[in-house]
């Protein structure tokens, strides 16, 4: 397991960071806004909202509330928002945006911000494509996961995936894997890999097929 940072970050960082065992630990209640220059099908930017769940959030609040007065303030959350934006990097930030099966670059975000609300964290941060990517072309893939299943991302249903500054023409197709069939799917690439060809450490994919996710397209 990868260490987390030490001293006064130690339980954020380490949560956030660290490849772990295949079930989850941490919760996050997700959304993520798909937004357009407004003039156009060309994607302006994303902006991921996660509500992390009561347990992880009440660790963040010990770990960060140096002054015990049992609230985060400003300078604290200012904190929490760059160790977040720190730690999660490696892993482009939870974020995969594909066309067909292909990343695309993004540019990772300035600032994560952090706010404490009803007992729960919520973090909030924007990332913008780092190649040009028109929705009228073809399909565009969003979705949100955790390679090591260590945290894990809850879209309700497609109303989480909203689409703004962008025309009418435009429509969402909202996919939750079938763990059954995505279990079934990934022994079928493992099978078709050559026998010079190794697997890699967290197989074929397989957290990705079980990645709740959005296809969006805008007709022209």
């Amino acid at each position: 397991m990868r260490r987390g940072l030490t001293a006064g970050i130690v339980i954020l960082a380490s949560v956030l960071a660290q490849r772990a065992e295949a079930h989850p630990h941490v919760f996050v209640d997700a959304k993520m806004e798909i937004v357009g220059g407004g003039a156009g099908t060309q994607l302006k930017a994303i902006r991921n909202i996660w509500r992390m769940d009561e347990l992880f959030s009440s660790s963040v609040l010990f770990d960060f509330d140096k002054n015990a007065n049992g609230v985060l303030d400003p300078e604290e959350l200012a904190k929490v928002g760059e160790t977040v934006r720190q730690s999660i990097g490696e892993w482009d930030y939870y974020t995969l945006i594909t066309i067909s099966g292909r990343p695309v670059r993004m540019t990772p975000p300035d600032r994560i911000r952090a706010l404490y609300q009803k007992d729960q964290l919520l973090l909030f941060f924007e990332m913008k494509p780092a190649e040009p990517v028109d929705l009228a072309k073809e399909a565009v893939t969003f979705s949100t996961f955790d390679d090591s299943f260590f945290v894990a991302f809850d879209y309700a249903d497609e109303t989480d995936f909203a689409l703004l500054d962008l025309p009418q023409s435009c429509s969402r197709a909202f996919t939750v894997p079938d763990p059954d069939e995505a279990a079934t799917n990934w022994m079928a690439q493992i099978s078709m890999l050559r026998p010079d060809q190794k697997v890699p450490d967290d197989g074929i994919d397989y957290s990705k097929a079980l990645a709740t996710h959005v296809d969006v397209t805008c007709r022209p």
